[in-house]
C-alpha cells in the first residue's frame, strides 16, 4: 500500500526524516470475520509506505476478496503451516522491514510509525516487538494477559532473553535473510527473536502494543484455554525449553491447532 496522504505547504512527515518501506505479513484461513478490522486500522496509519501480503491457507469464506478490495498482495497455499506461511510472505516482500502480524490484530494509528522510528534510531537493531492486549474477551483472558506481557517485559531487560510473538514483530529483512526464516516449531517466534538477538539486537517496547481477538478465550474457556496456552510458561524458564514436559505440552496444542484447521478447511 502506497497511497500518499495530500500535505499542506511547509507540513513534516516522517518520510520527510526516513525512507523505509515496510512490507506486513499476514497469514489467513477463514478470516473474513476480524480481517476487515485489521485492514482498516492499517488504513489509518500515519505511516504510508508499506505493502501488505497476505499468504493465504486456502481459505472458502471472503477473506481473499477482502484482500483484493484492500488491494493486498496476496498468495493461496492451502494447508502450509503458520510460519511456513510467513516465510513465504517475508520472500514475497519488497519493504526492508518485515512486520508481521495476525488476521485477528488491530493496530493503533502510529503502530508502523513507531517501528520505523525505532529502525531508523539505532542502526544496529534487527527485532521489534511488543505486546498485546485482547478485546471482545472475558475478563479473566485479559487480567491474564497483562500480567504476561508486564512480567516479559521486566523479564526480558533483566534476561536478556527474547520471547515476542509474530502478532506483532518487526524485523530487519537482512536480518531475517541471515537467520534463514522461522522453523516450524510450536515457540517458534521466540526461537527465532534469540536467533536475532544472538547475530544483532532485539528489543520490546512495553508501550507500543496492539489489540488481539479474544477469540480463543471465548471459545476455548479457562481450562481449555490455560491448558492450551501452559507451554508460554517456558519464556520465563530458558532452561526447560527442550525438556520433556514443555515438547509435550507443544504436541498436545499444535495438535489442538491442526485440528481447527482441518475443520476450517472442511
Amino acid at each position: 500500500m502506497t497511497s500518499k496522504k495530500r500535505l499542506k505547504s511547509g507540513e513534516a512527515t516522517l518520510k520527510n526524516v526516513c525512507d523505509c518501506f515496510v512490507s506486513v505479513i499476514v497469514p489467513t484461513l477463514n478470516e473474513e470475520k476480524f480481517v476487515g478490522l485489521l485492514f482498516r486500522s492499517l488504513k489509518k496509519q500515519t505511516y504510508k509506505d508499506f505493502e501488505v501480503i497476505i499468504v493465504d491457507g486456502g481459505s472458502n469464506d471472503e477473506t481473499l476478496e477482502m484482500a483484493d478490495e484492500f488491494k493486498a498482495k496476496a498468495v493461496v497455499k492451502p494447508r502450509t503451516p503458520e510460519f511456513q506461511s510467513r516465510n513465504i510472505g517475508a520472500k514475497m516482500a519488497r519493504g526492508e522491514i518485515l512486520l508481521f502480524t495476525s488476521a485477528d490484530v488491530i493496530f493503533r494509528t502510529d503502530t508502523v510509525q513507531r517501528v520505523v522510528q525505532e529502525f531508523e534510531k539505532d542502526k544496529s537493531l534487527g527485532a521489534v516487538f511488543g505486546p498485546g492486549k485482547l478485546y471482545n474477551a472475558p475478563l479473566w483472558a485479559r487480567i491474564e494477559y497483562a500480567l504476561y506481557y508486564s512480567l516479559l517485559g521486566i523479564y526480558t531487560k533483566i534476561a536478556k532473553d527474547f520471547n515476542g510473538s509474530t502478532n506483532f514483530m518487526a524485523v530487519r529483512k537482512t536480518v531475517f535473510s541471515k537467520i534463514g526464516g522461522f522453523i516450524e516449531r510450536m515457540d517458534a517466534d521466540g526461537y527465532f527473536l534469540n536467533e536475532v538477538g544472538n547475530i544483532s539486537k532485539a528489543k520490546f517496547i512495553s508501550n507500543l502494543s496492539i489489540l488481539i481477538s479474544g477469540r480463543r478465550a471465548k471459545k476455548m474457556g479457562f481450562i481449555g484455554f490455560n491448558t492450551h496456552f501452559l507451554y508460554a510458561l517456558d519464556a520465563f524458564f530458558p532452561f526447560s525449553r527442550e525438556t520433556k514436559i514443555i515438547k509435550t505440552l507443544e504436541n498436545y496444542s499444535l495438535s489442538y491447532r491442526k485440528k481447527q484447521k482441518s475443520a476450517a478447511l472442511s
